[in-house]
């Protein structure tokens, strides 16, 4: 009797302690979903999954196992699309669920289940090489639900090897990983508009191309690279077209100007400026939408300086000039964001069109300036726009594959 009484005070005990937050968490969790579900952010499907994981574990300290399952369940479910599409950003969070979802099977007597979340947790946290390894044969057994993590892991895995200096190692990498993006978006395709809903897939295959376009222009192959970059911004075109937020635009801008990028390694600026034009209308609109992010104007200040240098290639100065100073003026702005180095290279680019239009005077402050920046030659333009907004797919070191704002599925 003594026994069973103090069972039933230590749940109560339990019940007062952690009542308080099992109500705010589960008003979390109101709160998130409603914002998911009227934002399809990936911002808010991770606020989400963080605030189910929460609400799962909050359910196992209070003995309620079972009840904390589904909403761990849930959390590694919502997870899991957007690992596949950028891993290198979320990965983090999907171990973090897989961890949770892991511990209740285990409470639950479900060891089997419980070793599969862990196993896959613990793989997440590990080496890029390792995790290829981890999902390969998982694959090859399951090819419908696993072959997208196992692509995701071998464009994590070519990224991190570009990273350390190893170009040439990453490309068969990910040319593997576009084979199965590809194979899988062909896939929903097929299956009709319902399966491709949420096109996490063509978003996860533009990735890839164009990390592969600019792969290959790294390595002094631009025309190689080049149909790549424009399949990708084809891809980017469907899916902006298919969605009114103005977000989607950034990742088109960002193909865009990969593009640009290659055609004038190819000497072909003529062919480039077009491209160029709808960058920075793409990057306007998105600035319009939203502005006081300064992420956003920085973005627009790269595209701007891409543009105003190709119309001075093409010696049209006049033109060239209006964009070139409002270009110099936002790198001003987002100095902390860009860095001294572009607002360097912006400057440079403004004296040369202010030469072409015999003012050497000002064109000269303008040199002036680049140099009191430190300013060398090759660490301007020829940066990806990655350190602003994300490159076309190629992940950062910091972790995440460089965006400043996640895609809009």
């Amino acid at each position: 009797m003594v026994r069973r009484a103090g069972r039933r005070w230590g749940a109560m005990v339990a019940r007062l302690r952690w009542g308080g937050q099992l109500r705010a968490a589960r008003k979390a969790v109101a709160t998130d979903r409603g914002r998911a579900e009227a934002d399809a952010d990936p911002r808010y499907r991770l606020a989400l999954a963080r605030s189910l994981r929460t609400l799962a574990e909050l359910l196992a300290k209070v003995d309620r196992p079972a009840e904390g399952l589904p909403y761990a369940e849930e959390a590694v479910d919502l997870c899991r699309p957007l690992a596949e599409t950028e891993l290198a950003r979320r990965r983090a969070v999907l171990a973090e669920c897989l961890g949770t979802l892991g511990e209740l099977l285990t409470t639950l007597v479900r060891p089997v289940a419980a070793r599969i979340a862990q196993d896959e947790a613990a793989a997440l946290e590990g080496a890029p090489e390792d995790l290829v390894a981890f999902y390969r044969p998982l694959a090859e057994a399951d090819p419908i639900r696993r072959r997208p993590a196992l692509a995701a892991a071998l464009h994590h895995h070519a990224s991190w090897l570009k990273q350390h200096g190893r170009r040439e190692e990453s490309l068969p990498v990910l040319e593997e990983a576009i084979a199965l993006r590809r194979g899988l978006a062909e896939a929903d395709a097929e299956a009709g508009a319902e399966a491709d809903a949420e096109p996490f897939r063509r978003i996860a295959l533009a990735r890839s191309l164009g990390f592969l376009g600019e792969l290959l222009g790294q390595l002094d192959r631009p025309a190689d690279g080049l149909p790549y970059v424009a399949e990708a911004a084809e891809l980017r075109h469907d899916l902006a077209a298919a969605d009114a937020d103005p977000r989607r635009g950034i990742a088109l801008a960002l193909c865009l100007r990969a593009r640009c990028r290659l055609l004038l390694q190819l000497d072909r600026p003529a062919e480039a400026l077009p491209f160029a034009r709808e960058a920075v209308r793409l990057w306007r609109r998105v600035t319009e939408s939203a502005a006081d992010d300064r992420r956003y104007r920085a973005g627009l200040a790269v595209s701007l300086h891409t543009l105003g240098e190709l119309l001075a290639k093409l010696d049209r100065p006049a033109e060239a000039l209006a964009y070139a100073e409002e270009a110099v003026d936002l790198h001003r702005a987002c100095v902390g964001l860009l860095g001294d180095h572009r607002l360097a290279g912006s400057l440079r680019t403004l004296g040369d069109v202010l030469t072409a239009l015999d003012r050497p005077a000002e064109a000269q402050t303008a040199r002036d300036e680049a140099t009191a920046l430190g300013d060398t030659e090759g660490q301007t333009e020829g940066q990806t726009e990655g350190q602003t907004k994300g490159d076309t797919g190629g992940e950062t070191k910091g972790g995440g594959e460089g965006e400043a704002k996640p895609e809009t599925p």
